[in-house]
């Protein structure tokens, strides 16, 4: 990877440290976009990579940005969400993008990932987008009043999810050019950084996740396939809101747009070489 960064400081650490910047928003706000001048990532440095990117999540926040990213830099794009029908603002991404296809899929369902695995049996994909996640509600993850069903639910969300897909289209992956498989993941997962016991179950999620995700890539190694595990940063959506509730500190939030970008520009620079590590948005490599 090249080691000049092109992004800001690692924003995806925020959470966890407590650190107030200029022109910060309220943590635990759902705030508005900021000024066009603080965008992290000049368009001007995109990589003029294309493919077929799948995208699980990707009816809002993270996801939606990714799929409208993706299809503006040129790719074929197979966006997933639980519910389609209720997906305004990606059906409208595909009504003005041909490339953009919108498939119904709960990344909990083995027969839903299965159907999906078959209807695209014959299309190489070339990276396999790992986006959906369920945080649970912060007051059940809370010592005093677990609840272990959001737990159990979580954890197949955000762990079993990622691994039926990895499974399913193993073969659509190792047709492509690229190959790569991608767990977007959270500096809340991380053992060195953590600092609080709120989210306890959504933060193991994501431990899990690395993990799995780095014997992965031990797995599919001769196969030639990347496993990429990238933290898209601090990023103002719902989840963050909910995450975030009741905090009494401030701190930047990157719009989804934003996040977006710099992800994208990470899983492009990310090389069979770097398999299994966990990188920030910002390219930093982060600690588990």
């Amino acid at each position: 990877m090249n080691k000049t960064t092109v992004f800001s400081a690692a924003a995806a650490v925020l959470a966890t440290l407590s650190i107030v910047l200029p022109d910060t928003a309220i943590a635990g706000a759902h705030t508005g976009p900021p000024r066009a001048q603080d965008l992290l990532v000049d368009p001007g440095k995109r990589s003029d990579i294309t493919g077929t990117v799948l995208i699980t999540g990707a009816n809002r926040g993270i996801g939606l940005e990714m799929a409208r990213n993706y299809a503006e830099r040129g790719w074929t794009v197979i966006a997933t969400a639980r519910n389609p029908d209720r997906a305004d603002e990606l059906n409208a991404l595909a009504a003005d993008n041909p490339g953009v296809s919108v498939e119904r899929l709960d990344v909990t369902s083995d027969a839903e990932v299965a159907a999906l695995a078959q209807k695209y049996r014959d299309q190489p994909i070339d990276v396999l987008l790992n986006n959906a996640a369920w945080l649970g509600d912060p007051a059940d993850q809370r010592l005093g009043n677990y609840n272990f069903e959001v737990l159990l639910g979580v954890m197949d969300t955000n762990v079993g999810g990622p691994l039926r897909l990895a499974e399913a289209f193993l073969d659509n992956v190792a047709r492509s050019e690229q190959k790569k498989i991608v767990g977007i993941t959270s500096a809340q997962g991380s053992l060195t950084l953590i600092r609080s016991d709120t989210i306890q179950f959504y933060n193991a999620s994501k431990t899990a996740l690395n993990m799995s995700y780095r014997a992965l890539s031990f797995a599919v190694r001769d196969k030639g396939i990347t496993v990429a595990l990238v933290s898209p940063g601090a990023v103002d959506t719902d989840m963050m809101a909910l995450a975030l509730g009741g905090a009494d500190f401030q701190m930047r939030l990157l719009t989804p747009a934003e996040s977006a970008e710099a992800v994208i520009n990470v899983i492009d620079q990310y090389g069979f070489d770097m398999s299994g590590t966990f990188i920030s948005h910002d390219g930093a490599r982060l600690p588990w």
